[in-house]
């Protein structure tokens, strides 16, 4: 089975480099798997990331029956 992950995207200082949709594109992650923008500085952002994995990780289970 493939492992579960959440691709985060860095905002430094609020600003991302590139747009989710155009990472998403053109490292071809698939979109069920999600891609937030976080600030990797921010307890709070990272929190909410790995709370991300968690639940995709719960979907993923379930869809598999």
């Amino acid at each position: 089975h493939a492992v579960p992950y959440v691709v985060c995207l860095n905002r430094f200082d609020g600003n991302l480099a590139h747009a989710v949709d155009a990472v998403r594109e053109a490292t071809g992650v698939a979109d069920d798997t999600p891609v937030v923008a976080i600030d990797a500085r921010s307890r709070d952002d990272v929190k909410s990331a790995l709370i991300q994995v968690v639940r995709h990780a719960i979907t993923r289970r379930r869809n598999e029956g």
